[in-house]
């Protein structure tokens, strides 16, 4: 069942690569601008995009500029719709891999 999940997980997220990449992208993107706004070093920067974009959040890097805030406040959105989009690809992979074993529509 595992292998049969991870087959159909994969296949979606690789069915929808272009928009994984391109979230992926507007975190990487928002580190630069964070490291840029903030006056922080790249990989701080990147790291509080990633937590921020998880929306993990653990306060130990916390922007004060208006635009530094308002970038975090996009990273999270960002974050939000690309959890949305693993959990909907999970959901599409157990539907696919339950399909498989019971053999149902």
């Amino acid at each position: 069942m595992f292998l049969r999940f991870s087959f159909h997980f994969w296949n979606t997220v690789w069915h929808f690569r272009a928009v994984f990449i391109g979230l992926f992208a507007l975190v990487i993107g928002g580190a630069f601008l964070i490291a840029h706004l903030e006056q922080l070093p790249f990989n701080e920067a990147l790291y509080f995009s990633f937590i921020t974009g998880l929306t993990i959040g653990y306060g130990d890097i916390v922007p004060t500029t208006p635009f530094g805030r308002l970038t975090a406040v996009l990273l999270g959105v960002v974050g939000a719709l690309f959890t949305g989009l693993v959990v909907a690809a999970a959901v599409r992979a157990s539907r696919h891999a339950l399909k498989d074993v019971h053999g149902t529509d």
